[in-house]
């Protein structure tokens, strides 16, 4: 599938250990996307704002999420399978409604990895995240 021809947008999720991100896929290729992103803004009063706040400063965002390694995971990739996502460009969003239009490149999660994954505290997947960014080899030998 390339670009979207039905006018349909289908959601897209990713988290990238310190913030959750939703959003709808603006295009998708055999392993590239483009997608308006918002962050998911999950806090009350009562509990405080959880991680860390994404800058609102585009040049910040860009340094923040540029060449990050994410889970990500769309119903129209790959029927839904958890997916390892590089997030290789930012821009403003011209869509009030979102945050920024993020792209990049996405390859499955292998069968084998996501029994270990699913067992993973939030601070052990995001140390398994900063591995992947910094090109080191997982616990799980990828």
């Amino acid at each position: 599938m390339s670009k979207r021809e039905s006018g349909r947008s289908d959601a897209f999720w990713l988290w990238d250990g310190e913030a959750e991100y939703e959003g709808h896929l603006a295009s998708l290729d055999e392993s590239q996307w483009t997608a308006r992103m918002r962050v998911i803004r999950r806090w009350s009063l009562a509990t405080g704002a959880p991680g860390k706040p994404v800058p609102s400063n585009l040049l910040e965002r860009q340094r923040a999420l540029a060449r990050r390694v994410c889970f990500g995971q769309s119903p129209s990739i790959q029927m839904g399978a958890l997916l390892e996502v590089r997030i290789e460009c930012v821009q403003p969003s011209r869509d009030h409604q979102f945050d920024v239009v993020l792209s990049g490149s996405f390859s499955q999660v292998s069968d084998e990895h996501l029994l270990p994954l699913s067992q993973l505290s939030t601070t052990e997947a995001t140390r398994y995240l900063e591995a992947r960014r910094q090109g080191r080899s997982s616990a799980f030998g990828t």
